[in-house]
């Protein structure tokens, strides 16, 4: 079963009708919307300042909610429940707007326009919604939920798409589908840098993408440090054009994967002495397990860039995901900081199929 939301707005003539006649206006309206009968309407007059309410509630539970504010504004809220998916997803555009034409017809010469969202909001077992880096919601349809956890650290779900193939998604937020080699390669510079004979630090990198792309250029050595084992089992499972199997074990001739914070060590390969040719930071953007390093004192916002130009040998390479181009708070803030540690950087753009969106990913040189 779900639920889809309808959001219909107009601009209606601020007219001399009195209260009574304007309630029994918007009184007619839920029969315009929705198959009756209707075993409920509701009518409220709140005064000039606040205007009109209207609920109307028919036999299967769906109802509608009319809102005329002060100066003939009218919003018209329509929630249904629809258990069989009755109106195709190619009809869903054409669905909304008959509905609206039906209620402009309805208001007549009262109405002067209309500025309704031509879809439907789905709610239910499967929300097909993510956020864009500036907040805006992308529909993904069909979608379906493979697989999901609640794990120590995070939620932790598995969808799949027919046009992105299986995407992870952690706290609800997307991180990368089976679509999304372009991420992967971009991050790593495939064609820009050599990682043959180099030492490797992956800050993150759960889902094995990078781990995989590595192997195949012979580093001498990639260490993958991942806080949370559960993200490494659902992907090792279900993201199977991702990391290709590589991570059915923890070890190999020139690998590591570790379970841990890679904050611990970053502090550990500070106090120890250890570098690396490059650190890979392929973390969230909201890290798990922050509260456990936030009291370090630093020049920047950036833990993992202070850390890792810490570990980084001579010429060495910081790479890291950024955020979507018009994330502007976000990239400005990195770019800042690298710019306050006075390190030299370029960022790179990458149209990211699964994100419906341009990405940035950056280079930082250790001098």
């Amino acid at each position: 079963m779900s639920a889809k939301s309808i959001m219909l707005c107009f601009q209606l003539v601020e007219s001399q009708m009195s209260d009574d006649d304007v309630l029994n206006k918007l009184k007619g309206v839920p029969e315009e919307c929705l198959p009756g009968p209707f075993i409920d309407v509701i009518t409220r007059n709140y005064g000039k300042s606040q205007g009109y309410m209207v609920v109307g509630m028919s036999e299967d539970g769906s109802h509608v909610t009319i809102r005329m504010y002060p100066k003939g504004l009218v919003t018209v809220d329509v929630q249904r429940l629809d258990e069989e998916d009755s109106v195709p997803d190619n009809k869903q555009t054409a669905f909304v707007k008959n509905m609206e034409m039906r209620l402009k017809k309805y208001f007549g010469d009262l109405c002067k326009y209309s500025r309704s969202v031509l879809g439907q909001i789905r709610r239910g077992e499967v929300c097909p919604y993510f956020s864009s880096g500036d907040d805006l919601l992308s529909e993904y349809r069909p979608i379906k939920l493979v697989w999901e956890k609640e794990s120590k650290w995070q939620n932790i779900k598995i969808y799949h798409s027919e046009e992105f193939g299986n995407i992870l998604c952690l706290d609800d937020d997307l991180m990368i589908g089976e679509s999304d080699l372009i991420y992967t390669q971009t991050l790593l510079g495939i064609g820009r840098n050599d990682f043959k004979d180099k030492t490797v630090l992956i800050l993150g990198g759960g889902d094995g993408g990078l781990l995989y792309e590595l192997l195949k250029m012979e580093p001498r050595h990639v260490l993958m440090v991942e806080i949370d084992e559960e993200v490494i089992s659902a992907c090792s499972t279900y993201m199977k054009e991702v990391c290709h199997g590589v991570m059915d074990k923890f070890e190999g001739p020139n690998y590591k994967i570790q379970i841990g914070d890679c904050m611990d060590v970053l502090r550990e390969s500070i106090a120890s002495g250890r570098k690396f040719d490059y650190v890979i930071n392929d973390l969230t953007e909201f890290l798990v397990g922050a509260d456990n390093y936030y009291t370090y004192d630093l020049e920047t916002s950036s833990h993992s860039l202070e850390f890792s130009m810490k570990i980084l040998n001579e010429g060495g390479k910081y790479l890291s995901r950024g955020n979507s181009l018009l994330a502007k708070a976000y990239t400005d803030k990195f770019e800042a900081n690298v710019r306050a540690l006075q390190l030299e950087f370029r960022r790179y753009e990458a149209n990211v199929p699964s994100f419906q969106e341009t990405y940035c990913l950056y280079e930082v040189w250790k001098p």
